[in-house]
């Protein structure tokens, strides 16, 4: 008696496992997500001119160093996102009303009030994940946060002209998160300081020994005022105007980040909603296939384990059939994963297209015309070292 209890426990089991999986295969369906746009924030008061803090959005963190031969990941894609993502999140905080001025940078070496950097996580056009980080001039750090989003197919559904960018609530919760954080944190008295820092910070750099000592450091690296300079002083006049021309050569930055937004914007969502059929086309075959290799291994393991209890020609051959049908449905699950691998490398060949390019800024100056050339990040080095010679040569005139 205990004997046939023993020698049926395998096929129970097997009969099980097939069961779970097939109650998968007839469970599984596809998330759909609201596409109610969440409630962008503004003031709850209007703010004195002199305490709206200035944000800077260095281009975002690519991630790509945290993906792996499994992620369907483009470097071309994720260039051309880290500034798409950058000046979307930028556009929001704008409309919001609660700030100064809103640049997107090329890194925090530009002296801003408030900075906001971030980490792309997860782009694949149904999954937005990015992790953000919020420090104001002095090297405080207001918070650090992993915001992430799922959209369904709706999103991408042209016949409904109203809905914006996909991934919209995205930028908004972060705008929210910012303006909560400035009205319940940070009050007026401390915008002010943050806007004296960043001058000094300005200042130090163009003329360390001029004004080294206005700024203080602690042990942990977060800067305060020391002393203010008089008002009527010169250094300081020359200051704000040699700032007053890095605005305006980091507007025209802005303008590039825009333009280049602007540019990718069509193919950039043609891609994205290839990409999300892609994604989820694959991630369906993905869970088919691995149903059906599951399926096929579990019937081939009944067909044999049936052969080795049979004690009738009829049940072998039963048993034989059995892993038959399973070697069947094994292939037939190869082939959906395989099938799912060229829906991913079809989104590859379509990212191929999306590039960042600058051209060369030529900046006339009273004297001479120079020519800026690179990169983003090295045109904004070169500007760098051309203000400090012109702060040089007009501190050095009479």
């Amino acid at each position: 008696m205990s004997n046939r209890i023993i020698r049926s426990k395998p096929a129970k089991l097997i009969a099980l496992t097939l069961l779970i999986i097939a109650g998968f295969a007839n469970g599984a369906v596809d998330k759909v997500t609201s596409s109610t746009q969440v409630t962008l924030n503004t003031p709850s008061r209007a703010y004195p001119v002199e305490t709206l803090l200035d944000v800077g959005i260095p281009t975002l963190n690519d991630g790509l160093y945290l993906t792996d031969e499994n992620d369907t990941v483009f470097p071309e894609v994720r260039y051309a996102e880290a500034i798409y993502f950058s000046n979307q999140l930028g556009k929001v905080l704008e409309r919001s009303g609660a700030w100064g001025a809103i640049r997107v940078t090329p890194n925090d070496d530009v002296v801003m009030d408030l900075y906001i950097s971030g980490t792309i996580y997860q782009s694949d056009g149904e999954t937005m994940d990015l992790e953000i980080s919020v420090t104001d001039s002095s090297g405080k750090k207001w918070f650090s946060k992993r915001y992430k989003q799922t959209t369904g197919k709706y999103a991408y559904d042209r016949r409904l002209k109203s809905l914006g960018d996909p991934f919209q609530n995205l930028f908004i919760r972060i705008a929210n998160d910012l303006l909560s954080y400035r009205e319940k944190k940070i009050s007026d008295k401390r915008a002010t300081e943050l806007r004296t820092i960043s001058e000094l910070r300005f200042a130090k750099h163009l003329s360390p020994e001029a004004f080294d000592s206005y700024i203080n450091e602690n042990r942990r690296g977060i800067l305060s005022i020391a002393r203010l300079p008089a008002e009527n002083d010169s250094i300081l006049r020359r200051v704000r105007k040699i700032r007053e021309r890095d605005y305006l050569y980091v507007d025209t930055m802005q303008d590039y980040y825009d333009g280049f937004s602007q540019q990718m914007h069509l193919a950039y969502q043609d891609f994205r909603r290839a990409s999300y059929d892609s994604v989820v086309r694959a991630r369906q075959l993905n869970q088919q296939g691995n149903r059906q290799i599951i399926s096929g291994i579990g019937a081939i393991l009944a067909g044999i384990y049936g052969r080795s209890q049979a004690r009738t020609r009829i049940a072998d051959d039963a048993g034989t059939a059995t892993a038959a049908v399973g070697g069947f449905v094994l292939k037939a699950g190869l082939d959906k994963k395989q099938k799912a691998s060229e829906f991913n490398e079809s989104v590859a060949e379509m990212g191929s297209s999306l590039e960042a390019e600058i051209a060369p800024q030529v900046i006339e100056l009273e004297d001479r015309t120079v020519t800026l050339t690179g990169t983003v990040q090295t045109q904004y080095q070169q500007w760098q070292e051309l203000l400090g010679k012109i702060y040089q040569q007009e501190r050095a005139t009479p």
